[in-house]
């Protein structure tokens, strides 16, 4: 059935408006979307529309389809509003290369009595005509026969450059394609390594950036990683931190320099075929070095860009080691730890503070149920790259021990937090007095309306919505609560919650004390070295209450025995000395209070 028009008294004077751009080749591309905003904007300016705007502009944002274009999707659903008066959009393919689509967008608009308008002057169609609209149809449908025949032309030229033992797609690392063949090449690119550790991107030739500085070509860092695995059999881990202590850096998407992590040595090794002059298959990192033999792939000496025998040895190793793995007695995903997933390195917290790269941050995991394990590859500082779970987690029920308070206290919890939120004594009862008159009055329009039913003034129907609508309103006063039993909810189900992590911590299974920790905590930041907590971040909820900062324990001459419910800071080893007023602190709208400076 066809909608109705729009019959809002709203004021109609926004324009939707749409730039999309399915392919950027190079930077120079860019100004496509420039183009089609200029058009847009001469539009809404001669209309006097207000414009907003929707964009699809990063990527390959293809019109054949809607789930890949989030602008256009967030566009659509603005589309039926009154406050819409047009669509706009620089050309109609820009808004689908699909003739049903079309059709269909056409009978949304026409329906609603929203102007469709195209801004490109050498495209302009009076939709309003049906000559107008043939030619849209026509117009779509030869925008969808283009998009198809590109799409077909593009697989043939990626399989006949295939077939040819050319890749597609990003070079693997440490490698470019010639200008004329399209072969790979060495690329000559690679990272200043700087004294203070941090590098900067050059090219070979270049003079250094500062004194100190030591060249580490992309290359020859590719060529290490493949001889360090194959002629040491060493371990992807290994090959890592071997690498990061010499200095050598990858390359990531955008063309910088950062540290090699274990997902990179895979990129490496996986590539091995295409380093040697040929392209098998799927793409290197969709393949499993089961999927094949390496004795029946034949590489290219005259293409191959390293040595095909040390290649072929790289082969050999990982189908090896890959056959081999089930063998192992590990498992093959990462065990569910309860402080699993939101446990990260000091260390690498510190070094990703300082570079103000959030990349640098690692969580501990591990495929066992005993250690808890950094992060493989991630290179940081710390001596220690595990710990053992009884120790991690011992110290963790530590600071719930400290954070847990007696039940004798909330009372006076919940009084020190309603003065800090200052409410008064006669504003609870004026609210009280409030809600006593909206829920009798709505119970005296129940009363009345049925006394109009009964008396044939209103029909039935009209009585049970009236009767509802002030049901639910009664309901809605009944648990409406004020700000006072809102703190003392919010209160006791806060502390309620850290006493169940204590006393129910070892009657739980793994899965459950990772929800229960998850439930409370944002991240907690743990040193493996010292073996300590020493910072964590609460959920917004529970930060309302609790909030520990950088220490957990204080030296052996204060205690928290007078506020924590089962465990004092007295005897714990290797405290993290400072601080210890600023442990536990109640935070209320934005208000807080030393708890520990009160006379509990």
């Amino acid at each position: 059935m066809a909608a109705k028009k729009s019959t809002s008294k709203t004021q109609r004077n926004i324009a939707l408006c749409y730039i999309r751009k399915s392919w950027t080749r190079d930077e120079t591309d860019q100004i496509s979307p420039e183009r089609q905003r200029d058009h847009i904007q001469v539009v809404c300016k001669a209309n006097g529309w207000q414009p907003e705007w929707y964009e699809d502009t990063e990527g390959h944002r293809s019109g054949m389809f809607e789930k890949n274009r989030p602008g256009w999707l967030a566009l659509k659903a603005r589309l039926g509003d009154p406050d819409v008066v047009a669509l706009v959009a620089n050309d109609l393919a820009r808004l689908h290369r699909k003739g049903w689509r079309v059709g269909d967008l056409l009978d949304f608009v026409e329906q609603r009595g929203i102007r469709l308008v195209l801004a490109d002057p050498r495209r302009q169609i009076d939709f309003s005509s049906p000559y107008g609209r043939m030619f849209a149809q026509l117009s779509a449908i030869f925008d969808e026969w283009y998009a198809t025949d590109i799409s077909e032309r593009w697989k043939a030229s990626i399989a006949h450059r295939k077939s040819k033992g050319i890749t597609v797609g990003r070079p693997p690392f440490g490698t470019k394609r010639d200008k004329k063949t399209g072969f790979l090449v060495p690329s000559n690119e690679g990272a200043w390594h700087l004294p203070d550790g941090t590098w900067v991107a050059g090219k070979v030739g270049e003079e250094p950036p500062i004194e100190g500085a030591t060249w580490r070509g992309y290359f020859q860092c590719a060529e290490l990683i493949l001889r360090l695995y194959a002629e040491h059999w060493s371990g992807r881990e290994k090959v890592t931190r071997l690498m990061q202590a010499d200095g050598w850096a990858y390359r990531d998407g955008n063309g910088n320099p950062s540290p090699l992590e274990v997902e990179d040595i895979r990129r490496v090794t996986n590539n091995w075929p295409e380093y040697g002059g040929i392209v098998i298959g799927k793409r290197a990192r969709e393949r499993s070095p089961l999927d094949y033999d390496p004795e029946s792939i034949a590489l290219n000496p005259e293409r191959s860009v390293f040595d095909v025998e040390l290649l072929m040895m790289v082969g050999r190793v990982q189908k090896d080691r890959t056959r081999r793995a089930p063998d192992r007695g590990h498992a093959q995903t990462d065990y569910p730890y309860p402080l699993s997933g939101l446990t990260y390195c000091a260390h690498c917290e510190r070094m990703a503070q300082e570079q103000n790269n959030p990349k640098l941050r690692s969580r501990l995991g591990g495929k066992s149920k005993s250690i808890y394990r950094h992060k493989a590859g991630a290179s940081c500082g710390c001596t220690r790259k595990s710990v053992m779970r009884e120790v991690y987690e011992a110290d963790f029920l530590r600071l719930m021990r400290l954070l847990t308070v007696k039940p004798e206290m909330i009372d006076r919890m919940q009084q020190i937090a309603l003065r800090i939120n200052s409410t008064s004594t006669t504003e609870i009862a004026d609210f009280e007095t409030k809600r006593s008159a909206a829920i009798a009055k709505c119970q005296r329009k129940i009363e009345a309306a049925r006394h109009l039913y009964e008396d044939g003034d209103i029909s039935r129907q009209e009585y049970i919505r009236r009767r509802e609508h002030n049901e639910k309103e009664i309901q809605h006063w009944k648990v409406y609560a004020s700000e006072e039993e809102k703190l003392s909810i919010e209160l006791v189900m806060c502390v309620d919650m850290m006493d169940k992590i204590v006393r129910l911590w070892e009657a739980n299974n793994d899965e459950d004390k990772q929800g229960m920790v998850r439930h409370l905590f944002e991240q907690i930041v743990y040193d493996l070295d010292t073996q300590r907590i020493v910072d964590f971040q609460l959920k917004d909820w529970v930060n309302r209450f609790l909030v520990l900062r950088k220490a957990l324990y204080d030296d052996e001459n204060n205690d928290l025995s007078g506020l924590s419910g089962t465990e004092s800071t007295k005897g714990v080893p290797s405290p993290v000395r400072a601080k210890i007023k600023e442990v536990l602190i109640i935070i209320i709208n934005t208000s807080f209070l030393h708890i520990l400076s009160c006379s509990f």
